[in-house]
């Protein structure tokens, strides 16, 4: 008999049903409407196709909608697609839901704009399968079209690492993280604990991948990409050791 292939640990609904309410409280919902427009600014994009991939609970991809964009959004998750869906019909918004690995997604000269948010990128343990998806998008835009990415940068994750840390929730649970750094720094691996009084609500194991502004830069050109620039935040502030995040603006070749 043949085997079921093994889950991703981004494939289980329950992580996302059981860390939704602090992984996408309403203020970071209602933030998005003001980042997507820094982001089309930072792009330089003022109307056409717009890709939004792993875009989870459509916090982007709604407003791009509702802004006149036609919008594809590609997820692998039904629980953060389902909520999108929904998103969409109460707001009566159309948005085109694809649920797919994000490897395997790709329409040829498809879009104006990619966008892959909240560190969306680095989950799948070989590089190569990193290069596909960067190679998928360039693929998939049209000639000149952009691709923005933002994730948390390796510079910035160094200066603020912690071993361990705890948090508690806005429902009032305690998050307890613990963090390793694995590879040669090229990769974290963490171990989330939630929990409820002295219940424990669930227990998650992953890691992925941590790139530098250098070497998100490097695999951009690798896979294609041109007049590559990389930001401190949405807004296009220099990328330094003060900030928050590590944006890659790339021009498909």
């Amino acid at each position: 008999m043949k085997e079921s292939p093994v889950m991703e640990w981004f494939e289980h609904d329950d992580f996302w049903e059981m860390t939704y309410p602090f992984m996408f409280p309403e203020t970071r919902i209602e933030k998005a409407e003001e980042d997507i427009l820094s982001v089309l600014s930072l792009c330089g994009i003022e109307k056409g196709d717009v890709l939004d991939l792993c875009c989870g609970p459509g916090r982007f991809s709604i407003p791009l909608a509702r802004m006149g964009y036609s919008v594809t959004g590609v997820d692998a998750t039904d629980f953060l697609l389902n909520i999108a869906r929904n998103r969409a019909s109460i707001e009566n918004v159309e948005v085109e839901w694809i649920k797919e690995d994000m490897r395997r997604f790709l329409r040829s000269r498809s879009y104006d704009l990619v966008m892959n948010m909240f560190t969306s990128f680095g989950y799948f343990q070989d590089h190569s399968d990193n290069m596909i998806v960067l190679e998928n998008v360039n693929e998939s835009l049209r000639q000149g079209g952009k691709f923005v990415i933002e994730v948390m940068g390796k510079e910035t994750l160094a200066s603020i690492f912690q071993p361990v840390t705890d948090t508690e929730t806005d429902e009032g649970l305690l998050l307890i993280q613990r963090h390793t750094i694995e590879s040669g720094w090229n990769r974290i691996a963490n171990d989330w604990l939630l929990i409820d009084n002295d219940s424990v609500l669930g227990r998650w194991k992953f890691s992925h991948w941590v790139y530098s502004a250098a070497e998100l830069k490097n695999m951009l050109q690798e896979a294609g990409f041109s007049n590559l620039e990389v930001y401190g935040n949405l807004e296009g502030s220099p990328y330094n050791s003060e900030s928050g995040r590590l944006v890659a603006v790339a021009t498909a070749g």
